[in-house]
């Protein structure tokens, strides 16, 4: 086992490296199904969440309002979401998974049940647990620690 240091020395190479072969193995499952991550990633959270208002959508998936813009229009091409302008808020649009979403999800999550499974064989429920504890402890501390990236920067 190595030390603490050496550990903390190479973490950031290791969690890069484990994020990129993850999303790969799923990308390529997914793509196998005429999908990929991005869709699964929005679908999924409109499915936890339900209707949203589509900047809070970017918000929730970490991608800027313009790439997520570009994202739902190919999702609403295929029938996978609506997005519809709220009475409130002109320029706001709230978006919603129509049936086609629905079944789509249900597809994918499966797919991606599966390639979790790989990506997580030889690991027990109690080390699932505590890995996913400990990577949220980590994000807890970068976010607390850095400015939101949607704040306005200051003036000097």
């Amino acid at each position: 086992m190595r030390d603490g240091a050496d550990a903390r020395h190479t973490l950031g190479r290791r969690l890069s490296f484990a994020a990129k072969a993850t999303r790969g193995h799923l990308e390529q499952r997914l793509a196998a199904a005429g999908s990929s991550f991005a869709v699964w990633t929005a679908l999924f959270a409109l499915k936890a969440r339900g209707p949203v208002i589509q900047r809070e959508l970017a918000g929730m998936l970490n991608v800027e309002g313009p790439t997520l813009t570009r994202r739902l229009a190919r999702m609403e091409a295929e029938g996978l979401i609506e997005r519809r302008r709220t009475n409130a808020d002109r320029r706001a649009a709230v978006v919603r998974l129509t049936e086609s979403g629905e079944a789509m999800y249900s597809r994918l999550s499966d797919i991606v049940s599966a390639g979790r499974d790989v990506v997580f064989r030889g690991f027990s429920p109690r080390e699932i647990e505590e890995f996913v504890g400990y990577l949220d402890r980590l994000i807890e501390n970068i976010e607390s620690a850095s400015p939101s990236r949607r704040q306005a920067p200051t003036r000097r």
